[in-house]
């Protein structure tokens, strides 16, 4: 029987300096957010079942997010979704 090949998983890195800015105002926007409401980045982890530690590297801007993790952020954040949250950048 043939084995299947193993998935390898990769990190996505900004590719430039644009894409690296706004990977840095999603963090901004977040780390103001969990400020606004006075809330530790535990509490939206919690809410928004998110690792803190993935939490803590979208503050540091060290890689790209998935569109759903951005999502479930947003929704822990209080906005109905990613959408609205990226209007607000």
């Amino acid at each position: 029987m043939k084995e299947l090949p193993r998935r390898i998983r990769t990190t996505s890195k900004p590719r430039n300096q644009d894409e690296e800015k706004f990977l840095k105002s999603i963090g901004r926007k977040i780390h103001k957010d969990l400020y606004d409401l006075d809330k530790p980045v535990e509490w939206l982890a919690w809410e928004s079942g998110v690792a803190r530690s993935t939490i803590q590297r979208i503050f540091d801007a060290d890689r790209n997010l998935g569109l759903l993790t951005l999502d479930r952020i947003a929704k822990g954040l209080g906005y109905k979704g990613v959408i609205e949250f990226l209007d607000t950048i």
